[in-house]
């Protein structure tokens, strides 16, 4: 066989399947074309050495066959700064998650520092894949399905972050894409696909420490997908109408709505976590249970509050008049 031809069949297998004819017709007749101009250099034909130089010359079959296809990229080229800046941010939120755990492991088994590196150094391992799974996962859905062609052309001066004060406010179309990541971790999460490090802590001497959470969790399982599901959904609506702000505002006021009916149906529970232990003192596993559960209570009155405030303010901003625009000359 050929060269040429065995050069152009491996391109053909490349190219897209309607030009694949086409463009191989072409590619064939520039390839002879250059072997016609060398051997009347030469005065004589190419030997195989010769025309394998001249195929190399023209370039791999890889990058040739690139030069008709579509562009193809998970992430594109506009997207990619904003998918590292939000991927940075994940992963220090990850390393931070490992550090506090090691500094538990630590503190709870003082003369097991390796064990507790070993641990931190686990939740990176599994929460970094996760992580960045998921982070990948949504810019990709934001590529494919033209949403982030209408994220980066509806956009105003006023949204821009005021880097040069104090007073910093991240773009809306960032904030929508960072509530989407953050909701997307939590669903990993709280559907186990996102495995955790606090699960059970080693305890001096050499007892343990168990944490599960508590039966009211389990009932509200399904209440708590749905609603994390919804608020991403929200964000995916929010960053296909970032031209009309109100809509953001209304469909805040639901979301938040559905996280106060859920927290304080949470607060119905005596108790939001188990804590049980093998070879602990019960003087101290009674102070971690009550020390656990009055932090869960205290955060589900902190979620009510914020959520209600937040349902205020939304109503507020979709409710008051809006400015007149100005009269066009």
């Amino acid at each position: 066989m050929d060269l040429i031809d065995r050069y152009l069949d491996t391109v053909r297998l490349l190219l897209p399947r309607e030009q694949r004819d086409d463009i191989a017709a072409e590619l064939r007749d520039v390839l002879m074309s250059r072997r016609e101009d060398r051997e009347a250099e030469l005065g004589r034909p190419l030997t195989r050495k010769e025309n394998e130089a001249m195929l190399r010359e023209y370039g791999h079959p890889f990058v040739v066959a690139a030069r008709y296809g579509r562009q193809q990229f998970l992430i594109g080229p506009q997207l990619y700064p904003l998918y590292a800046l939000v991927l940075k941010v994940v992963v220090a939120a990850v390393a931070f998650a490992a550090l506090v755990t090691g500094l538990v492991q630590a503190a709870v088994n003082p003369g097991q520092v390796g064990h507790a590196v070993g641990t931190a150094l686990g939740v990176v391992w599994t929460g970094g894949f996760a992580s960045v799974g998921a982070v990948t996962v949504v810019f990709a859905i934001l590529q494919r399905t033209g949403l982030s062609a209408r994220m980066l052309s509806t956009w105003s001066v006023d949204e821009l972050p005021r880097i040069s004060t104090r007073r910093r406010r991240a773009p809306a179309w960032f904030e929508h894409v960072g509530d989407a990541v953050v909701q997307t971790l939590f669903l990993l999460w709280w559907t186990g696909v996102l495995p955790v490090g606090w699960a059970s802590i080693e305890a001096e001497p050499h007892g343990r420490l168990f944490f599960q959470l508590a039966p009211i969790w389990h009932t509200l399982y399904w209440p708590v997908v749905v609603l994390a599901v919804a608020a991403v959904l929200c964000d995916v609506v929010k960053l296909a109408t970032l031209s009309r702000p109100r809509v953001a505002y209304a469909l805040n006021i639901p979301v938040h709505a559905g996280m106060v009916g859920l927290a304080a149906s949470a607060l119905g529970a005596d108790r939001w976590m188990m804590v049980t232990g093998a070879q602990v003192p019960p003087a101290a596993l009674v102070a971690v249970d009550k020390g656990v559960n009055v932090g869960f209570y205290v955060s589900l009155i902190l979620v009510i509050l914020v959520s209600l405030a937040a349902i205020a303010t939304n109503g507020w901003r979709l409710l008051r008049p809006q400015p007149a625009k100005p009269a066009r000359a």
